[in-house]
């Protein structure tokens, strides 16, 4: 099997197209005349797993300079909250992956309101974490872990003799970080075979109670929201990109979700395995109070982005999205 070696060029354009703070305050859009007024109503918001934290985050802090105002966020993965659009039992969807053409036709529309990264994660305390972080795993090692009908043993992954297998985890739920994944591997998300589990939390869970587990996760799982590090018994693996058996500088795996960002921000992170994360409608909103609520988010709202463990949009982003609200 031949590899596409894109996989490894660095983010050109990411000075204007990564993920960057901006200052997004001057790029605030008029409401209409209404929304100047106390907010109040509900807000129901459903999808992505690996947006719910901030978006709870958003909520709350909306929540409380408007309290006449309920916002109801719930997860179940970016399938869910699609689906929940269609059968109109919300009005925003948390979307972690980019629309289908047949979503697209049936005029759902998105704002992007972050980025994020997917991370292949192993337990720390594997036994051979040591060759693990020397040497990594190649793509074409992890599509036949990840989507082969046969079990691996980590021997087989790391060129070794080791006859244990590596109990591989995948998502359950129609998830966008099991869509990315499965892309970065050349294959569709139906494709991915493992134990099947429901969301991150889980996810961790599960990879933290095996040490010979390997699964994957959306960054803002894999560390520490308040402190930046990496979650207890959590390593974010190394891919060997160029398949030379080494894992170089750019290939090393991130200790913190800062030098996570700053990857992502640099290009020592595949392109293919970040994305940008977006909250959905269909049409665009008309709801003062929604409106409202999305341009908090891309203004005030943006300064919880990077406290959260997620990566802010940048200047060019935000006033993009503004200007999508008028």
């Amino acid at each position: 099997m031949s590899f596409d070696k894109t996989i490894i060029l660095p983010l050109c354009l990411v000075t204007l197209f990564g993920c960057k703070p901006g200052k997004s305050e001057q790029n605030q859009i008029k409401l209409p005349s209404e929304s100047k007024s106390e907010i109040s109503g509900s807000i129901s918001i459903t999808g992505a797993y690996a947006l719910y934290p901030l978006v709870r985050k958003w909520s709350d802090d909306f929540m409380k300079i408007h309290p006449s105002l309920k916002i109801v966020v719930t997860k179940g993965g970016t399938g869910q909250g699609i689906e929940d659009l269609q059968a109109k039992k919300n009005q925003l969807a948390m979307i972690s992956r980019p629309l289908t053409d047949e979503e697209q036709t049936e005029g759902i529309w998105v704002i992007p309101v972050a980025k994020e990264g997917v991370a292949p994660i192993v337990n720390q305390r594997n036994p051979y974490i040591k060759r693990i972080l020397e040497h990594g795993i190649n793509p074409q090692k992890l599509i036949k872990l990840f989507t082969g009908n046969e079990s691996m043993t980590w021997g087989e992954l790391l060129d070794t003799t080791s006859k244990e297998k590596a109990i591989v985890f995948t998502r359950a739920d129609e998830s966008g970080a099991a869509v990315v994944w499965a892309n970065f591997l050349w294959k569709e998300s139906t494709d991915l075979r493992g134990i099947k589990v429901v969301g991150d939390d889980e996810m961790i869970k599960r990879i933290q109670g095996n040490q010979l587990a390997i699964g994957y996760c959306n960054f803002s799982y894999a560390f520490d929201s308040i402190t930046g590090d990496r979650i207890k018994d959590i390593q974010v693996m190394p891919i060997d990109l160029d398949f030379n058996k080494t894992i170089d500088r750019k290939e090393v795996p991130f200790s913190n979700i800062k030098k996570a960002h700053r990857g992502l921000w640099l290009g020592y992170y595949p392109k293919n395995l970040t994305r940008e994360l977006t909250l959905g409608s269909i049409g665009k909103p008309t709801d003062p109070a929604v409106l409202e609520f999305l341009n908090y988010i891309l203004t005030t709202g943006q300064v919880a982005v990077a406290s959260s463990g997620y990566c802010e949009l940048n200047d060019v982003y935000i006033k993009n999205a503004l200007d999508n609200l008028k």
